[in-house]
This record gives structure tokens, C-alpha cells and sequence, in this order.
């Protein structure tokens, strides 16, 4: 019996030493472990597509490779990297993007491509687009842009 009344005892006593919420307070909840800065980072593919929307030559620019072998309606070649960049601004002023998505992706080895549909004010166009995979980016190798 003693056990029993000691045991409650210290519950009893355990118990007593909490504390009452004041008003506006509210008892603490389990918080979810916040997401990492990888995970929080986009990835190649979103800021290629949002890139692409945006009509934001500089954006893809920045994961060519030194040289990209470009081909945009009837304009192709190898073209320098500010060259090429030079040349899909020009694309995305005379065509303004609204809207673009990946209908197929693929990668073999260390090449990855996209091939997409770009929907602008005035056509729609579909877009290949090759990378190289390097040890820490992606370099886009071509770019094909062609009436769909």
C-alpha cells in the first residue's frame, strides 16, 4: 500500500509543478524540421522552364557552354556564348513567350536533352535543348528552336 500511496504522491507532485497557460499563449507544438538550402535551391529544369516563359535570354545563356550549336528558325550554327545569347534575345523579341512546358526529356551517358513547346503571342515552337552533365552544372551544348 505504501508503495501505491508513494507513487501517486509523486505524480500528484510532478503534476502540480505545471505551469498554467497565461491568455494568448498556446501550448508548444511539434515543429516540422525546416527544408535544407539543396532543397530549397530550384533545379536546371525549373529555371530553364520559367527561363523560357519569362522569355529570359540571359538566364539560359548562363548554362551554355563556350560554344552552342544553335539553331533558331533558319539561323544555325556554331555560335560563342554571347553570340548565341545575342541571337535568342533577338528570338524572344520578336516573339513574346507566354507559356512553355516539357512534353520529353531523356539521358544517356553524360547528355541530357528537353524537348519542349514554346507558346508565344504569335506561334508555337518546339524547343530541343541538349546539355552536357559536368561535375557540378549543366551546359546546354544545342538549342534548337522551329515552328511546331
Amino acid at each position: 500500500m505504501k508503495k501505491y500511496l508513494s507513487i501517486l504522491a509523486i505524480f500528484l507532485g510532478t503534476v502540480s509543478f505545471g505551469q498554467p497557460l497565461e491568455p494568448g499563449e498556446e501550448e508548444l507544438t511539434r515543429h516540422e524540421r525546416k527544408a535544407t538550402d539543396q532543397q530549397q535551391q530550384p533545379t536546371y529544369e525549373s529555371i530553364i522552364v520559367a527561363a523560357f516563359k519569362a522569355g529570359n535570354a540571359t538566364k539560359i545563356a548562363g548554362y551554355f557552354s563556350e560554344n552552342v550549336d544553335l539553331s533558331i528558325l533558319e539561323t544555325e550554327n556554331l555560335y560563342s556564348k554571347s553570340q548565341a545569347e545575342q541571337i535568342l534575345k533577338n528570338f524572344f523579341i520578336k516573339h513574346k513567350p507566354s507559356e512553355f512546358t516539357i512534353v520529353h526529356k531523356g539521358k544517356s551517358g553524360q547528355s541530357e536533352y528537353f524537348i519542349g513547346e514554346l507558346v508565344c503571342t504569335d506561334a508555337i515552337f518546339r524547343v530541343t535543348l541538349n546539355s552536357k552533365v559536368g561535375e557540378t552544372t549543366k551546359e546546354i551544348t544545342a538549342l534548337t528552336i522551329e515552328v511546331n
